[in-house]
């Protein structure tokens, strides 16, 4: 004998389809944030990691010419021409300044920078800010010229 479904169970596969389905959206808006989110924090490592190694390279040139090198420990670096060289570097690399911190000593670069990132998907669901995140990173470097 072939029984007849009650009414309570008609439909019941169609909400589970449904949920499985809201369920599947809600992953895939999560990974694309998250990968966008990862793959923009990537791009400010790099670039203010390049930054500090470009102003580790600014060796105060005048002091090794009139002093020569000295007999123990790294070249002093200039921490203007340092700083310069930093910021220049970044600015070659599409970066924001309004929101870098580059400080120069006499033997190490420190960088730093924050920025407001849209999230593709978080952005579009939400209204306002809400949908964007602060991302930040920093580098250090120091002079490698030791005598």
């Amino acid at each position: 004998m072939s029984e007849i479904p009650s009414q309570r169970d008609e439909g019941t596969v169609l909400l589970l389809i449904l949920g499985l389905v809201t369920v599947v959206a809600l992953l895939v808006s999560v990974v694309t944030d998250v990968s966008a989110l990862y793959l923009e924090r990537r791009t400010l490592v790099s670039a203010v990691d390049g930054a500090a190694l470009a102003g580790a390279q600014k060796v105060s040139e005048e002091r090794v010419y009139t002093e020569g090198l000295p007999a123990e420990g790294p070249v002093l670096l200039s921490p203007a021409a340092a700083e310069a060289a930093a910021r220049e570097y970044l600015l070659s690399s599409d970066i924001d300044l309004s929101q870098v911190h580059v400080e120069a000593t006499a033997t190490t670069v420190t960088v730093s920078v924050a920025s407001r990132y849209r999230l593709p998907v978080a952005s579009v669901v939400t209204a306002g800010t809400s949908g964007s995140v602060t991302v930040s990173a920093s580098a250090t470097a120091r002079t490698a010229v030791v005598p």
